[in-house]
């Protein structure tokens, strides 16, 4: 589908947060540093009086307690499961365990956890507009420079992609 403007994921997940009580919808957290997944639980929960979050679960975890990972999100039985586990991170794993999973709908958010909880803050409205948020959270984290290396990479395939489909 064709989008009119960009999306950015914590906006999409906020919305989706806000709707889930209307259609009794149960949500996950799953990702960020230890205790942050719980404290963006108790400020949507402030945000969204009805929501029912139904669990939290941390993104720091060793390759042999993904099973118990997926078990214990496989028990909470959430329709949108939340991963914070960065970029690509959690698309991969997303992706490679998505069929294991109940929820219907499975969304990797980044960042968002850290700044629901307030431990990180959303670039200023003038540079989401001006689509410059990434450029805000570099000069915020410049450790991040090296993966940021990837953006252009993506943005050209995207559009080599677009451009052989007309």
């Amino acid at each position: 589908h064709e989008m009119p403007e960009r999306v950015a994921g914590y906006d999409l997940a906020q919305e989706l947060m806000r709707i889930a009580p209307s259609k009794k919808q149960k949500v996950f957290f799953f990702g960020s540093a230890p205790g942050v997944a719980e404290k963006a639980k108790a400020k949507a929960e402030e945000l969204y009086p009805r929501i029912e979050i139904v669990g939290t679960r941390d993104g720091y975890f060793k390759a042999e307690d993904e099973q118990a990972i997926i078990e214990e999100i496989k028990a909470a039985q959430p329709d949108l499961l939340l991963a914070a586990l960065g970029v690509p991170k959690q698309e991969k794993w997303l992706s490679k365990y998505g069929k294991k999973l109940q929820p219907v709908l499975r969304m990797g958010i980044g960042g968002s956890f850290d700044v629901l909880a307030g431990k990180a803050q959303r670039a200023p409205k003038w540079m989401q507009d001006a689509r410059l948020e990434w450029f805000y959270r570099l000069v915020k984290q410049p450790s991040r420079f090296g993966r940021m290396l990837a953006l252009p990479k993506f943005v050209l395939a995207v559009r080599e992609e677009k451009c052989r489909k007309k």
